[in-house]
């Protein structure tokens, strides 16, 4: 009996404890610690969905003049919701690898359409990547397919709303992935 007792308070703390790093981590940040685990040590055995991938060379936009965090919540402030389920992207920088920080969707008004940005650090400042897309919500098949993304559009849409620095790309994008 006192075994079982033992091995349930146990089991509680540890839940516990683990449901209170949720709470004060932000899902972003549990999502990032996970994928970076996933590329550093499992890459080569995890499906595909849980795989980091490179960014494609198109998409950069520039670059915010704030970190991440403000960045992230200027673009929550502008209607963008986190997405959660998108694959992670990482790219090597400067012998490093940079893992996105941020990832937000917007729906267009008919939920048809979405503004995909990916927010990436870089120093005290954040590279902004965005494109448009048939939603994941209303139309996975075709958001799946990936035949009707558009990386311009996405550009001039951020930029009609964010004051973004154009600066070149600092990166590497030839990361092993398996996207």
């Amino acid at each position: 009996m006192k075994r079982r007792t033992i091995l349930a308070s146990v089991g509680s703390a540890i839940a516990a404890l683990g449901g209170s790093a949720l709470y004060l981590t932000s899902p972003s940040n549990v999502r990032n610690r996970k994928a970076r685990i996933s590329y550093e040590y499992l890459n080569d055995y995890v499906p595909q969905i849980l795989a980091v991938c490179s960014p494609s060379e198109d998409g950069y936009v520039g670059v915010l003049d704030m970190a991440v965090e403000d960045a992230t919540k200027q673009f929550e402030d502008n209607g963008f919701k986190e997405f959660y389920f998108s694959y992670l992207q990482a790219y090597e920088r400067d012998d490093q690898i940079v893992y996105e920080q941020g990832n937000l969707i917007r729906l267009s008004e008919d939920g048809d359409k979405q503004l995909h940005v990916r927010l990436f650090p870089r120093g005290g400042q954040t590279e902004v990547r965005a494109h448009w897309e048939p939603s994941a919500k209303h139309n996975p098949v075709e958001h799946i397919d990936g035949d009707d993304v558009n990386h311009s559009k996405g550009e001039s849409m951020i930029r009609e709303e964010f004051d973004i620095i154009d600066k070149p790309f600092s990166g590497n994008l030839s990361m092993d992935d398996r996207c």
